[in-house]
């Protein structure tokens, strides 16, 4: 897959429809002499667009490093979580096989419905009413099984650590989950942004076909850019998110 077609096509379409308009615009603007009246202000928007791009930089900077940081915390938490459920089901091979089944049918049915639904919920920031329940079968189950010797009640005390790990990695997951950017910074980035985009329309270039050609750049850029950040703060949709093939392989295969 090339990288362009990573990007989807909607949203290629939108942002070269948004670059030849504001290439369209400038170009129109400068046929009609718009530019003429800020010839001699050359400087003074250049310096603007020096210093509000360099406070969207940082701004932009900073809000993508915290999204990103939280999108991998995310798909740490599935790593851990489903890696927890995995060795639940692997350390009970050890018992009998009816205390063992309804342990691996609570956990695989526990991950079943996490890929089919979840995902899905959490992307709409629904609550996980169905696949909390499930959960809750597993600690039921691993609760209710009854050692009847010291092989067993060992093994029955680490399977309630790995409960307790695979609980704790489930609250964690869903608490980071719920977190999105905050309406007020993206509004700030997004108006910083189209004030640099709206400043090139004033800079007076020298050269025409530049000037064209740098206003275009810059509407894509910004563009991909805004499309970038949006994206990835939502982990559970769009083009880049978290996979759930760690639970669908906890599901499907056997151990």
């Amino acid at each position: 897959m090339s990288t362009i077609a990573i990007i989807p096509s909607e949203t290629r379409s939108r942002g070269i429809m948004l670059m030849l308009a504001a290439a369209g615009l400038y170009l129109a603007l400068r046929l009609l002499g718009f530019h003429d009246h800020f010839a001699n202000d050359a400087e003074g928007i250049g310096a603007l667009l020096q210093i509000i791009g360099t406070l969207y930089s940082v701004v932009y900077a900073f809000a993508t490093y915290v999204i990103w940081g939280q999108f991998a915390a995310v798909e740490n938490e599935i790593l851990r979580e489903s890696g927890a459920l995995k060795d639940l089901i692997l350390f009970s091979r050890g018992l009998k096989e009816t205390a063992r089944d309804p342990i691996v049918r609570a956990t695989r049915a526990y991950a079943r419905a996490v890929t089919e639904s979840e995902w899905e919920l959490l992307s709409r920031g629904e609550d996980t009413e169905r696949t909390d329940k499930l959960f809750a079968t597993i600690v039921a189950t691993v609760l209710d099984f009854k050692p009847g010797d010291d092989f067993e009640c060992r093994a029955h005390e680490h399977m309630l650590e790995i409960v307790n790990q695979a609980s704790a990695h489930r609250d964690e997951r869903l608490a980071l989950s719920a977190k999105r950017i905050p309406r007020t910074l993206l509004l700030f980035v997004t108006v910083t942004a189209l004030t640099i985009l709206f400043l090139l329309f004033f800079f007076p270039f020298h050269n025409v076909a530049l000037g064209v050609i740098a206003v275009a750049i810059a509407a894509m850029l910004l563009f991909f850019a805004h499309f970038v950040l949006t994206d990835l703060d939502n982990p559970f949709e769009g083009t880049w998110n978290v996979s759930a093939r760690p639970f669908y392989d906890l599901a499907t295969k056997s151990h």
